[in-house]
């Protein structure tokens, strides 16, 4: 094997192995400025620059006024390499189509290489040169080896992240839906109709004990909609036996969505949070309006609610971490969720007015498991409720 061979190998395996703990935190400013540095002092290009989709998030090397972190991409070349997902290669000042005239950067050329997580586009690596001279192959065939190591190492930092997520959504689950004052207000419940009902008392005690099953032997990440939407059910029965005809809910879910595979204790704190933070604090009470449809390739899962609603100030924190604190799962949770597993394009979308309600909707691709000939929600397709 030709020296040159081995030192490419070198090169790339070192970084790898040194970046490899950092960049699987993720792409933020901390780990792509260190992981920068890294292939710096490796690869002894004159400089380095990692971004995401929009910022300069790492930069290490000979210096730039306009190679900051935190500074917007600026120059054509990177926008290309995140547009077309495609290697590119700048060999002169001109290709790199810096927009600022006069820029006093000393640097001429660069291969700007995507990097890719689940097939999407997340960032670039990119390596420079001062010299205004044809880029080395050398420097192209380190730039796609690296882009390669950091990708995958990105990639097993999100499924990392991930798994941890659905594990402390499952705990999470346990803890909110089994908090002290839904037992208290449960139990409160059986009491009462105990006085005089001690048939639908048993009846809600055994739903109870159901609920809280369904809780503590929840297996992987993913249940059938039939599954869930029965364990919702079961929910709303112990809620409507407390409000009563204050709370009305109906299901309008298509046949054919019964089937689809669903993430795990995803559509339950969705339905909470319509009882608990809209139709409960609704004088009167109010509707719940669950809807679950296929379109196309797609599960649309829909939580409607007339209750209190939403100022346009809750709805811009609604996604902050820590937003969903008091409120089960929470929504900033849940989108979370969706998005580690799916990606940007699933994002939970929220409509919410004061005094009229909140509409949250859930889009999950279709995937599905053969649905079973005997099933205790496979009539939800009409409209029904509790």
């Amino acid at each position: 094997m030709a020296a040159t061979e081995w030192q490419f190998l070198d090169h790339t395996f070192r970084i790898g192995e040194e970046s490899g703990p950092v960049i699987r935190q993720g792409l933020n400013f901390d780990t792509a400025q260190k992981t920068a540095e890294i292939i710096r002092d490796i690869a002894g290009v004159d400089a380095v620059a990692i971004t995401d989709r929009e910022t300069v998030l790492g930069y290490a090397g000979v210096g730039c006024p306009y190679m900051v972190q935190g500074q917007p991409i600026i120059t054509e070349a990177t926008r290309r390499a995140l547009r077309t997902g495609q290697v590119q290669v700048a060999q002169s000042k001109a290709d790199l189509a810096c927009p600022v005239a006069g820029c006093p950067c000393p640097l001429h050329a660069a291969v700007i290489a995507p990097l890719k997580v689940r097939d999407r586009v997340a960032g670039t690596v990119k390596l420079y040169r001062h010299d205004p001279s044809t880029v080395p192959s050398a420097d192209l065939r380190l730039a796609v080896g690296i882009s390669q190591i950091l990708s995958l190492q990105l990639e097993a930092g999100e499924t990392d992240r991930l798994r941890e997520l659905a594990a402390r959504a499952r705990l999470e689950a346990l803890q909110a839906q089994i908090r002290p004052h839904f037992l208290f207000n449960a139990l409160n419940t059986v009491l009462m109709f105990s006085r005089h009902d001690i048939d639908r008392a048993r009846e809600l005690l055994m739903q109870l004990a159901s609920f809280l099953r369904r809780v503590l032997t929840v297996r992987g990440d993913f249940i059938r909609l039939d599954d869930e939407l029965e364990y919702v059910q079961t929910y709303l029965e112990i809620e409507r036996a407390r409000f009563g005809e204050n709370l009305q809910v109906r299901f309008r879910v298509q046949p054919a969505a019964l089937g689809c595979l669903v993430p795990v204790l995803m559509l339950q704190p969705l339905v909470e949070n319509a009882v608990v933070h809209g139709v409960a604090r609704r004088e009167g009470g109010g509707k719940i309006l669950i809807t679950c449809q296929v379109r196309g390739q797609h599960l649309i899962v829909m939580v409607i609610d007339n209750g209190t609603g939403m100022t346009p100030e809750r709805m811009a924190t609604l996604f902050q971490p820590g937003s969903g604190t008091g409120m089960g799962l929470g929504l900033a949770n849940i989108n979370e969720r969706l998005v580690g597993l799916y990606g940007e394009d699933y994002r939970l979308k929220v409509r919410s007015r004061p005094g009229r309600g909140t509409a949250v909707r859930m889009r999950v691709p279709v995937q599905r498991e053969p649905l079973p000939k005997a099933a205790s929600l496979r009539a939800a397709g009409e409209a029904a409720g509790l």
